[in-house]
């Protein structure tokens, strides 16, 4: 028995609005990993502060393979050094005028930031400053901190600040 046209134009819709459908989606991902990836080949600055040196975290986001990371930068110079990143992540130490000088800086540069606080408590007038940015991620784990780069990475437009 032969079909008739009304089902064989049903399953044409329903193959056209398939093709759409994946096509626009295979589109919307391409997008996101193009950025993805243009984001992670450009360098990231680790910072360190008096009770945070943040080598073993800059070690960890080296090992997984896929950031562009410098070596832990000493405080007193970060500053000057966050110029060409594509994300600060700054070690917290409470009562530190140091951190708070650091994220400043990295706020007015409008690059993203990363502050990982290990297990310690961010204070009140410090997360009121990190409230002021839309750009800044908090974490408190190792791997939270890898999930937050991915993340920023895959978030931030690759043109900024370039």
């Amino acid at each position: 028995m032969m079909p008739d046209i009304y089902t064989i134009l049903q399953l044409l819709l329903s193959l056209v609005g398939g093709m759409v459908g994946a096509f626009a989606w295979g589109r919307f991902f391409h997008k996101k990993e193009k950025r993805l990836f243009k984001n992670i080949r450009r360098p990231m600055l680790v910072i360190g502060t008096e009770d945070k040196p943040m080598t073993h975290e800059s070690q960890l986001l080296r090992r997984v393979g896929f950031f562009n990371i410098t070596n832990p930068a000493p405080e007193s110079r970060a500053a000057d050094l966050m110029n060409g990143n594509r994300l600060v992540v700054i070690g917290y130490t409470p009562n530190s005028t140091i951190f708070q000088e650091l994220f400043k800086a990295a706020k007015q540069r409008e690059i993203p930031v990363i502050v990982y606080a290990g297990p310690t408590r961010i204070l009140p007038e410090d997360m009121e400053l990190l409230q002021s940015y839309s750009h800044h991620s908090m974490c408190n784990t190792p791997l939270r901190l890898i999930s937050d780069v991915f993340a920023l990475m895959s978030t931030y437009p690759e043109e900024h600040n370039d």
